[in-house]
């Protein structure tokens, strides 16, 4: 009887290992392709501002976000690219980001 109860033991031990572990790896899954996501739309902000334009920029942004640059609010992106940065990329001849 000790057997089989250790035995049970060990299977709900490892059935509770087994499961966690997969949680860990869907867990992982799901930040690499959040992280991912994330790249993605700074990769396509980044090539957008480096030509010098906004288009295709829009929609990485929702309406109501709120732009601020250097600790100020800037409003909307829409507004912020009407009246901040849109006339800004007129002005230059060339834009690069650096790391």
């Amino acid at each position: 009887m000790k057997n089989s109860k250790r035995s049970i033991a060990m299977m709900l031990l490892l059935a509770v290992s087994f499961t966690n572990a997969q949680e860990e790896n869907q867990k992982d899954h799901t930040i690499d392709v959040n992280k991912e996501a994330v790249l993605k739309v700074m990769k396509s902000y980044k090539n957008a501002i480096q030509n010098l334009t906004t288009d295709g920029t829009f929609e990485l942004f929702t309406q109501d976000a709120t732009v601020f640059e250097q600790g100020k609010v800037e409003g909307t992106y829409k507004e912020y690219i009407n009246h901040h940065l849109g006339p800004e990329l007129g002005h230059f001849k060339s834009f690069t980001f650096r790391l």
